[in-house]
């Protein structure tokens, strides 16, 4: 006989199941508008998660957005990219507005989460497919498809590399022990802030800090663990193969004060650093 846990678990990926079959359902129109696809979308979408009730979900998309109702950001929200040929052209995020149940450490199921990747994975190829039979007719002909234009065409240009390379520069300020480690200020520079880094850039890190040896011995160990891993989830991605991921700055007060090399970005009018956390007032 089969317990109540494991029924409810079936339960589960039964709705899971559904929804990627209503939207396998809505993706057999190879010609829908974002704007027709994404509404439809987010109608059925939080049937596919296990408080239902409390749902709520917002996708973005090539500078437009469409949410419920009630959404809003809170603390149990998973996010997923949409990218389209190595771009990232948006994302969708699903929350749920209240805590109910978090005794395994999350109120997703692990399932929930791949559900979400699954289905911005299937709308990334489905805007891949659309635009490349867009390229393919103006390459042919000279001229745009009925259904096209400038935006549903494929980019010569990749700008998933310097996307998530920043955003991985502002998880780690975010998670970073400044006062731990005596860091009073995390700033970004060089191709991932200058929106240019490529498949075998690195992230540039410019970090003021007024560490003692010790300090300074954790901080260095903390972000080389970070660029070793770092470099892994990129040669998985890309091919390229690195040493580390990170270039780590460090400055501090007199370098600041005497305008050193990489102290001069702070605040500067020509390129400068773009600050991603500061820990003094």
């Amino acid at each position: 006989m089969i317990n109540k846990i494991v029924l409810q678990r079936l339960k589960e990926r039964e709705k899971e199941l559904n929804t990627l079959y209503q939207l396998n359902s809505l993706l057999s129109n190879d010609k829908l508008k974002p704007a027709e696809l994404f509404p439809e979308l987010m109608r059925f979408l939080p049937m596919g998660y296990q408080f239902t009730t409390i749902c709520e979900v917002k996708i973005s998309f090539e500078g437009e957005s469409w949410q419920s109702d009630d959404f809003r950001e809170t603390p149990w929200m998973l996010k997923s990219d949409i990218e389209v040929d190595n771009n990232i052209c948006g994302e969708i995020k699903v929350a749920y507005t209240q805590l109910i149940d978090e005794s395994s450490g999350s109120q997703f199921f692990p399932e929930e989460k791949k559900l979400l990747n699954t289905i911005t994975a299937r709308i990334g190829n489905y805007y891949f497919q659309q635009r490349l039979k867009n390229t393919l007719f103006l390459l042919q002909t000279g001229k745009e498809s009925s259904n096209g234009n400038e935006a549903n065409v494929l980019k010569p240009d990749s700008d998933q590399h310097w996307k998530w390379r920043a955003r991985i520069a502002e998880r780690m300020s975010e998670l970073m022990d400044c006062q731990r480690l005596g860091v009073k200020a995390i700033y970004l520079i060089g191709s991932t802030k200058n929106a240019t880094a490529g498949p075998a850039s690195d992230i540039d890190l410019l970090i003021h800090h007024q560490c003692d040896d010790q300090q300074l011995k954790c901080l260095q160990a903390w972000i080389n663990g970070w660029s070793l891993c770092l470099a892994e989830e990129n040669f998985q991605r890309t091919g390229y193969q690195t040493d580390g991921l990170i270039d780590l700055h460090l400055i501090t007060d007199k370098d600041i004060e005497e305008a050193g090399s990489f102290a001069v970005m702070i605040g500067a009018v020509t390129d400068p650093a773009r600050l991603l956390r500061k820990t003094e007032s």
